[in-house]
């Protein structure tokens, strides 16, 4: 008999080992695991981490690697153990990277050979980070491998359904990374949720390119693979050759990306001659499709289904899809509300507006987060009675569709990636030459269609100083992470201002 019933996480993963142990878990760089070959691994990682590093049950341990089996193994390992998986945005600067490790007092790093100086110069100062492990060959530097030595018995801890899983980072509007907490009920909650929005099934073989750091892969697509006994297919990178010989060769059946990644694609020399048609699915989010890309799917790809998904970090990922169906006749909705999810298009006076009119966008208390790591109290401000404010702009028509109109946080959303603007204007702000600034984000046309949005920085420059676009920008390249610097310089003698003094953003556009 088996079958364990499903209190946490780890269990969807000991499910699938005593049912389907032949049953390919993990494909990378052209080498597979079964469910019984990756435990094994597993086993090993847990036992060395309980062991010899004394981690366990609620210890954090930080993720600094790129899309590769080793970040399934370590996280599933941690998954074992009780711990809390911090998972690490690679392309933070040493800067942010040690505020996301340090302000979770992580006692223990993986990293990346590739990330080793910027990891390094982040956990330096940090007393709370035992050791760091490398994957990949560095000089003076602990091996990965040698956590896989030997298998060591030891006794797992219970987990409860309320016991956290992740600490999920996502910069606030002041731009300061906010660690959303994220537990073992609240992603079986998110699995069973995916596999209305995707129809994903057991046969599934899952290309995972979206970042292994994202809540896509970590709230959805490695739990839900797990639930069902299907198959990841890990890309290392985005490059568009290497994904179209991972879905041929693999036979991938679910495709899970941003809309960027799906236009660059459909325009692919020679797409046509390849062998595509075990495609089935393809699901985006991020920023909307435009209808160009979207036909140019159907063209391409005539046998997968499109889908459109919404969800939040702090809303345990997807609460809204856009079926197929509806993908071509309303590419500007993110769909309808899934069963299990609340929500609710309030106005300032918390009242729910009626339907068809613009209100901000809410989520019934149950779907959200517990609240912020080492910041009690901060959800709670953006909650009222059983409902969480998300600071959306958005409106539901008579048929149920949700349509988003805007963002009251200034959240510029570029490729998939969130950029807040106040972190680029505080940015700017430190450009000597920088009278005022202010940062929105704009439609994106031409070739950067597929970004979504684009950052536009308006600046104000002191009196007699004299600043270009190329300073401006190389300013910004310097302190911020690459997505985050702006696309497009404009320079006025003033801002637009409303009689309390408020910059009127919706005129910069």
């Amino acid at each position: 008999m088996t079958g364990l019933p499903l209190r946490n996480v780890r269990d969807l993963w000991d499910n699938c080992v005593a049912k389907w142990p032949r049953k390919t878990a993990v494909i990378y760089e052209g080498q597979r695991w079964s469910y019984q070959q990756a435990d094994a691994i597993i086993r090993r990682l847990r036992g060395a981490l309980a062991a010899n590093w004394e981690l366990g049950k609620g210890d954090r341990i930080a993720l600094a690697l790129p899309n590769c089996a080793e970040f399934f193994f370590a996280h599933w390992a941690s998954v074992h153990l009780g711990a809390i998986v911090v998972p690490v945005n690679v392309r933070l600067r040493p800067e942010e990277m040690r505020h996301v490790i340090g302000s979770t007092d992580c006692k223990l790093v993986i990293a990346d050979e590739r990330l080793w100086p910027t990891v390094k110069e982040a956990i330096e100062p940090l007393r709370s980070v035992r050791q760091a492990f490398v994957v990949g060959s560095v000089e003076g530097a602990e091996p990965y491998e040698s956590l896989l030595s030997e298998e060591l018995d030891m006794e797992l801890p219970s987990i409860a359904g309320d016991d956290l899983l992740l600490v999920m980072h996502t910069s606030g509007t002041t731009g300061v990374p906010k660690g959303v907490m994220i537990t073992h009920e609240n992603l079986l909650f998110n699995v069973k949720n995916c596999l209305v929005a995707h129809s994903w099934r057991h046969e599934d073989v899952h290309l995972l390119v979206v970042p292994m750091f994202h809540c896509t892969a970590l709230y959805s697509m490695l739990p839900g693979s797990a639930y069902l006994g299907s198959t990841i297919v890990i890309a290392p990178r985005p490059d568009l050759k290497e994904l179209v010989d991972l879905i041929e060769v693999h036979r991938i059946t679910t495709f899970i990306g941003v809309p960027m990644t799906f236009s660059m694609l459909t325009q692919m020399p020679g797409l046509a001659e390849r062998d595509l048609g075990s495609l089935r699915s393809i699901s985006y989010a991020g920023s909307p499709m435009a209808v160009a890309a979207i036909k140019r799917l159907r063209a391409r790809f005539p046998g997968a289904e499109l889908r459109n998904f919404f969800g939040l970090t702090e809303t345990l990922s997807v609460t809204h899809v856009l079926p197929d169906c509806d993908a071509d006749q309303r590419p500007d909705s993110v769909g309808k509300v899934l069963p299990d999810v609340g929500v609710m298009i309030a106005d300032e006076d918390d009242e729910e507006v009626p339907i068809g009119q613009v209100g901000e966008l809410c989520f019934r208390r149950e779907n959200v987060t517990q609240g912020y790591w080492g910041r009690p109290g901060l959800l709670e401000e953006s909650c009222f009675g059983d409902w969480f404010r998300t600071g959306d702009l958005a409106l539901v028509d008579e048929d149920g569709y949700l349509y988003l109109k805007g963002r009251q946080k200034d959240m510029i959303i570029v490729g998939g990636e969130n950029v807040y603007a106040l972190e680029v204007e505080a940015c700017l702000l430190g450009l000597e030459g920088v009278q005022e600034v202010a940062v929105v984000g704009v439609p994106a046309t031409g070739v950067r269609e597929a970004l979504g949005e684009l950052i536009k920085a308006v600046v104000v420059p002191k009196a007699g100083a004299k600043l270009g676009e190329r300073d401006v920008k190389r300013h910004c390249a310097q302190r911020l992470t690459t997505y985050k610097v702006p696309h497009l310089v404009e320079f006025r003698d003033e801002l637009p201002r409303n009689p309390g003094g408020k910059v009127i953003k919706r005129a910069l556009v």
